[in-house]
């Protein structure tokens, strides 16, 4: 059997947020409701400039874009904005999807509203995940707001040790999943044992022992690192908010999905 190990960039990138996500049922009615909230809560005007980090394959910057808003979309995975900028072609679609990282995105006072969506915040470093709300506080205009999908500490915290399998459309998948506690992050590991003969590893980030890890946050904590960058909270929702605008959170229910806005500091 031929064996190989692959990074994010360059193979499950594209499996987790094309094929794998693309399976999951009734996604493409919540992709639809999670946007018709985003336009709810961040109060986007016609034609409103959105920046999409960590767009993927574009699945939700595309129901934004048939609502006629300006769609601007990074990831670094290249086949993921390969096949965003096809899925956007085939429907004539107009926006600009850019392969890069986006802790080096260097907008400035451009942008109506900042999304990072699918659990995207957090993937970074302590550091680095600050240093992505400053870049996302400058690319706002006045007044703009930033919709931030994150882990939230309050669930992931309880997730136990396992190791399960699956069957997927070519052979097997294996993972495993903790939760690290000193540390307040999320990790797995996965392997695809496929039916032509390959075992494709993911590629473990160093010193970590895991394929994956993404900082997770408690609701406060979040809103406080929010406000050391001068953004003003105006909304923390759970996912039970998505498809249920009158839906109203139980004190003790985890969040999720923060809105911020970029206002004066007089304001």
């Amino acid at each position: 059997m031929e064996r190989s190990v692959k990074t994010y960039k360059e193979y499950w990138g594209y499996y987790w947020r094309v094929i794998s996500r693309h399976q999951i049922p009734g996604i493409f009615r919540w992709d639809r409701e999670l946007v018709d909230l985003i336009q709810e809560v961040c109060k986007l005007a016609p034609g409103a400039e959105i920046l999409d980090l960590g767009c993927g394959g574009g699945d939700q910057a595309k129901v934004l874009a048939q609502k006629g808003f300006k769609i601007t979309g990074i990831d670094n995975v290249p086949s993921l904005i390969t096949f965003a900028k096809d899925a956007f072609r085939k429907e004539d679609l107009p926006g600009e999807f850019i392969e890069q990282d986006m802790r080096s995105i260097k907008y400035e006072n451009q942008f109506d509203l900042v999304t990072m969506l699918s659990g995207t915040f957090g993937f970074f470093s302590e550091n680095e995940n600050m240093g992505m709300l400053k870049k996302i506080y400058r690319a706002l205009k006045q007044g703009g707001a930033a919709f931030l999908d994150y882990l939230p500490l309050e669930r992931f915290s309880r997730i136990e040790h396992t190791k399960t399998w699956k069957q997927i459309e070519n052979g097997y998948s294996l993972a495993e999943e903790w939760f690290d506690v000193p540390s307040a992050t999320y990790r797995t590991k996965h392997i695809h044992i496929l039916l032509d003969g390959r075992i494709i590893e993911g590629a473990e980030e160093e010193g970590y022992g895991a394929n994956e890890v993404i900082r997770c946050y408690g609701a406060r904590e979040i809103e406080l690192l929010a406000g050391s960058v001068r953004f003003k909270v105006t909304a923390h929702l759970t996912r039970n908010h998505i498809g249920n605008s009158d839906y109203q959170a139980k004190d003790g229910e985890p969040r999720g999905m923060l809105v911020v806005s970029k206002v004066s500091l007089g304001r």
